[in-house]
């Protein structure tokens, strides 16, 4: 007898994909931010790890003040994150890809929430970045390639 129920659980369990990525990569973002600190408290790494709290936005090249800031980054998780949520759920783009983007977007935003402001700490020629910027490029590059590259299997209808 065939399986009943939504396309999203198989064999009577939830796919937990798009929580747990995005919990991942707040936990690592985190977790590497504690490193950072750490190393740069000791004098390690000081070529590529330099602690830095970025109150601005967009890799620090948009600027607003706060109250600001935290309503449009809530309302760029929850519009276009919810767009790439439902586009994972269709099938238009691999699951991995709003995972990334919503777990980088939502680290950001609760690093704003704690510390008002966000702890970056990769220091790249001209910009300084965090484990959460690196996840929501990576998505990004992964959803315009989703955009140009075809897909393989069916495709769910929602």
């Amino acid at each position: 007898m065939p399986a009943r129920g939504p396309a999203h659980i198989r064999d009577g369990r939830p796919d937990l994909c798009p929580f747990a990525i995005p919990l991942g990569v707040v936990m690592l973002d985190a977790t590497t931010k504690v490193l950072a600190a750490a190393l740069a408290s000791r004098g390690l790494a000081t070529a590529v790890v330099v602690p830095s709290h970025n109150a601005d936005f967009s890799l620090g090249l948009a600027s607003a003040p706060f109250p600001i800031t935290l309503a449009l980054a809530g309302l760029g998780i929850l519009s276009f994150g919810g767009y790439m949520a439902i586009q994972g759920i269709r099938g238009s783009v691999p699951r991995w890809v709003p995972g990334l983007v919503i777990g980088g977007a939502v680290a950001n935003l609760l690093d704003r929430l704690i510390f008002g402001a966000v702890h970056d700490w990769l220091y790249l020629p001209k910009v300084a970045v965090n484990l959460a910027d690196i996840a929501v490029i990576g998505g990004m590059i992964g959803y315009f390639l989703a955009l140009l590259l075809p897909q393989k299997g069916p495709k769910v209808q929602a």
